[in-house]
């Protein structure tokens, strides 16, 4: 039986500012997709859950097949994804956060990393819709632990409250909310170049990126409705495939998968780690993230998470 994995990343980039540890080197990813090429083929996501091989790989029957995934739609999927795909002849999908698509102020939690960073005192009151929340740290680790704090209850509340919650840590912090241009998102006309390669799918990533777990069924299903309509009027193309926000298990719940399954998606895909076989529900995909290692560290990664 062939071996199928989904691995999923988020940025292509040197940015020394990577709290979340989103971030895999330039020359890493390529000596990654060198690993990748060497030991199975990587196909479209379509046709590793479909079971299915391109033509181009029929002859290798029995090697492990591998899907590429990219969260979110950072701007470095542009300008060092692409050119490192299409040197290896290698395809992947994209899932997208709609709402944040040519948004200067990027992702909020990117905001929440600038304005911590490298704080060794933070003193924060703040109300989440009613829900008291005191930060009072100190020493080396106060930015690293306040930012766990903050990030774990921000992403529980609607974006309105989050956006209300980055300017009174601000103000508390006695600066500025920051412009987050390392890490900035894609904007629409480099969505659609993106796009327009034959190597890439795009898929939705919800409107934006709220935490579906617990929403109402309806407003759940506006967020992927949503997400893939705004791509599909953008790229002039179905979109069939979604990843949820976070994708742990406290993030997306039965109604979650109902919702997807009502919007058509084929495909829909978690961060439970794992391999693919023919009894995954395919709207509720396993995947495995990875990291910036080298080309020997993450051969040893696919070896132990048995992808080939």
């Amino acid at each position: 039986m062939t071996r199928r994995t989904i691995l999923m990343y988020h940025r292509v980039a040197d940015d020394p500012a990577d709290p979340y540890g989103l971030c895999v080197d330039p020359e890493r990813f390529e000596a990654q997709l060198g690993v990748l090429v060497d030991l199975a083929d990587v196909v479209p996501l379509a046709d590793l859950v479909a079971a299915r091989r391109p033509v181009r790989c029929l002859w290798r029957r029995g090697r492990p097949q591998v899907a590429l995934t990219f969260d979110d739609g950072y701007a470095d999927n542009l300008e060092h994804v692409l050119p490192a795909l299409e040197a290896c002849d290698v395809p992947a999908t994209f899932f997208v956060v709609t709402g944040a698509l040519g948004d200067r102020s990027g992702f909020w939690w990117d905001r929440l990393a600038l304005l911590l960073g490298g704080r060794t005192e933070v003193e924060l009151e703040l109300d989440l819709s009613g829900s008291p929340l005191r930060v009072s740290l100190h020493g080396a680790r106060a930015a690293t632990d306040a930012l766990v704090a903050l990030h774990s209850r921000l992403r529980l509340v609607d974006m309105e409250v989050v956006d209300a919650a980055l300017v009174t840590i601000a103000i508390q912090l006695g600066t500025d909310v920051p412009e987050p241009r390392s890490s900035r998102v894609l904007r629409h006309e480099e969505l659609q170049k993106l796009a327009s390669s034959p190597l890439v799918t795009v898929g939705a990533h919800t409107v934006d990126h709220r935490l579906l777990a617990g929403l109402p069924p309806a407003a759940q299903e506006a967020q992927m409705h949503g997400s893939a309509l705004a791509l599909e009027e953008l790229l002039g193309r179905p979109v069939r495939d979604l990843a949820y926000p976070y994708g742990d298990p406290s993030s997306f719940d039965r109604d979650s998968v109902d919702a997807a399954r009502r919007c058509g998606f084929a495909t829909a895909c978690t961060t439970l780690g794992g391999r693919v076989t023919r009894l995954n529900d395919r709207l509720q995909l396993p995947r495995w993230m990875v990291r910036d290692w080298d080309a020997t560290a993450f051969r040893s990664h696919l070896v132990v998470w048995g992808a080939v």
